[in-house]
């Protein structure tokens, strides 16, 4: 079952950088909503990636090659703290995307919609059309 995991992890992983090497062209224009988008995608994709390669590849491995490293290392880092890191990544992929979206908002109207509000423009769309 391990190796089945970790396989998925590594191939998840490849799949990701793909798509971040797409995204490569985006990064072009420095600070554009554009920009915002790719940026706080790789950072998610990063995150992803890191975490699966730690959890799924990594840790098993560790586990396997050098059992009482990996019981110092789960000691020091108590067990899921490292857990922290890829949280905070995220956290960062998140504020990317409402600049995004922030930056998205047409520029005369764009001042009514602070950062931590841009993800409620517009008003009058929702997400289920029959509502």
């Amino acid at each position: 079952m391990a190796l089945t995991i970790g396989l998925i992890a590594v191939i998840n992983a490849l799949g990701y950088f793909a798509v971040i090497w797409a995204f490569r062209a985006s990064f072009r224009e420095l600070r554009s909503a554009t920009w915002w988008f790719a940026t706080g995608f790789m950072i998610l994709a990063g995150a992803i990636i890191l975490r699966g390669l730690y959890w799924d590849v990594g840790m098993p491995l560790l586990r396997m090659w050098v059992p009482g490293f990996a019981e110092q290392w789960t000691d020091a880092t108590r067990g899921r703290l490292i857990n922290i890191v890829f949280g905070l990544m995220k956290m960062a992929s998140f504020f990317c995307a409402l600049k995004c979206r922030q930056l998205l908002i047409p520029e005369n109207e764009r001042h009514h919609w602070p950062l931590w509000r841009a993800w409620l423009h517009p008003t009058k769309i929702r997400l289920l059309p029959w509502r």
